[in-house]
């Protein structure tokens, strides 16, 4: 019983978010962050997450203030994924002929990102500027039985004719897609068994977009989300990097790494539950109630 009145609520709270104009935003996002903040255990794990990204690597920089200002970024990601209309049609877009410089190569281009600041809209801002995108993701995460913040989060980055695609098809079949011209999304900050240092930490990583851009000669495109000046989200395209001006495919990921570190560690309260993200430790969950 209790399972079903659970799903019949859902869709009701999902169309409310919906439905809040966006002037109101700011209130809703503010009455939250107190209700949150008033919680040990968000508190906790707040300041746990920002010490993970920053005790090692900017001691000096004070991490209760970066707690709360992470627990505010994440309600205030949470609702807009609700209004995907603001984070795609006011993004600038930096260096976007970067990627279109990529792309006239004809070898396929791998666009590595990171789940940072307003990643989920990567795709859609791209898409709306004419390229579309392969979004690489695992199984569990593309699965229609989802929460619907996580259908939500799908739906939005596949705006604009993007396509996700499941890793199990493995490297020779991503590699395919590359051959075959298409731009292929691919993180780098998800579970896997490649060996990193990121923010001061040794970590374990991805190795997948370097490894099949290495296999195709596919230019990498390293995209990065951060803050404009006045507040607003920012898509930055990075320079190519061509894995043949690295001696090998390990160079290049540390290249990668080198550019998405400058980026995160500026703005470390933009980070998408970065103890999540790297196959650090069982136990450690995403609190929902940002969700």
């Amino acid at each position: 019983m209790k399972a079903r009145i659970i799903r019949l609520v859902i869709p009701v709270v999902e169309a409310v978010r919906r439905s809040i104009p966006p002037r109101l935003l700011p209130v809703v996002v503010q009455v939250r962050f107190w209700l949150s903040w008033a919680q040990p255990a968000v508190r906790e794990d707040a300041r746990r997450q920002m010490r993970f990204l920053l005790e090692k690597s900017r001691p000096e920089v004070d991490i209760e203030e970066k707690a709360k200002a992470y627990v505010r970024r994440m309600i205030l990601r949470g609702e807009l994924r609700w209004h995907p209309e603001f984070v795609i049609d006011q993004q600038r877009v930096v260096g976007f002929e970067n990627l279109v410089a990529a792309r006239h190569l004809g070898r396929g281009v791998v666009i590595n990102y990171m789940h940072h600041s307003y990643f989920e809209s990567l795709t859609p801002v791209l898409a709306k500027r004419g390229v579309r995108c392969l979004m690489m993701g695992f199984d569990h995460i593309l699965g229609d039985d989802n929460p619907g913040w996580l259908r939500q989060n799908l739906a939005l980055a596949a705006m604009g004719g993007n396509v996700a695609v499941s890793v199990s098809i493995g490297a020779e079949g991503i590699a395919n897609l590359l051959r075959e011209g298409n731009v292929v999304t691919i993180a780098t900050d998800v579970p896997g068994s490649t060996p990193i240092r990121f923010a001061g930490r040794d970590l374990v990583g991805s190795f997948g977009a370097a490894r099949v851009a290495t296999m195709t000669g596919s230019p990498v495109v390293v995209a990065t989300n951060e803050i404009d000046d006045d507040g607003t989200p920012l898509v930055r395209i990075h320079d190519p990097l061509d894995p043949g001006d690295f001696d090998t495919p390990r160079d290049l990921l540390e290249r990668m790494l080198e550019i998405h570190q400058d980026v995160v560690l500026r703005w470390p309260e933009e980070s998408d539950i970065p103890l999540s993200r790297w196959a650090l430790a069982d136990g450690e969950r995403a609190l929902e109630s940002f969700r």
